[in-house]
């Protein structure tokens, strides 16, 4: 049953703040996907998602949770979902907040670095090919990065990631998959992947990582507007 404070909370919440749903897919593996916060009757609110990128096999009362990505402190909600309106919009209904340490690894930042990803077949007889390309990410996250590569890559899973966080001097090597590919013009793919298997140290090198970029950013920002 949702508490008062989860309704205050979701009252305090403007309306088309930056959202993200996680599900879990057909392997229990956790699924991020970007949405818009609106605004309806606390504690229950719409989500609505870009075209193309609806989730499928979501069915009422599915548990899942949501982030907030608000301009003041970013909050995360265990939900569950109320009903499906149209092909880019959920009903969904606050239960509880998460604990706030569960926070960090939903915060997500503009970030800037080269990202070497690459692959290679398990089996010697597979008609798969290894292949390596080098993007530029977008923005970060402790659970996965936005990429734009050259190419679109060939291979969804087992994706090997390598990159560095130049702010603290270290690098990051972990296991991805594929979330969603989109071709934004000739020879430029968005990718977005998710961290399949990284270990806790360089999970929180990501995250340190955002921190010091959040911080460098909105430092930057306030310079700006007082100058």
């Amino acid at each position: 049953m949702s508490t008062n404070r989860t309704i205050s909370i979701i009252k305090k919440i403007k309306d088309s703040e930056f959202a993200t749903l996680r599900i879990k897919d057909t392997y229990s593996e956790p699924i991020d996907i970007d949405c818009i916060f609106k605004e309806y009757e606390p504690p229950s609110f719409f989500l609505v998602f870009p075209p193309d990128t609806f989730p499928a096999d979501l069915d009422a009362g599915k548990k899942c949770t949501v982030s907030i990505k608000s301009e003041e402190d970013p909050v995360v909600f265990t939900t569950v979902i109320t009903r499906q309106q149209g092909d880019r919009t959920l009903e969904m209904k606050a239960v509880d907040t998460v604990d706030p340490i569960s926070l960090r690894e939903y915060f997500r930042v503009f970030f800037q670095t080269t990202i070497t990803a690459s692959y290679e077949p398990s089996h010697l007889d597979s008609k798969e090919k290894a292949w390596t390309m080098k993007g530029d990410s977008v923005d970060l996250s402790g659970t996965g990065v936005l990429v734009i590569f050259p190419k679109e890559p060939l291979n969804k899973h087992n994706i090997f990631l390598d990159f560095d966080l130049p702010a603290t001097g270290k690098s990051v090597h972990c296991i991805a998959r594929i979330v969603r590919t989109k071709r934004i013009r000739k020879s430029r793919y968005q990718v977005a992947l998710h961290f399949e298997h990284i270990t806790r140290k360089h999970r929180d090198l990501i995250i340190t990582a955002c921190l010091q970029e959040q911080r460098k950013q909105l430092r930057e920002r306030m310079e700006s507007s007082n100058s």
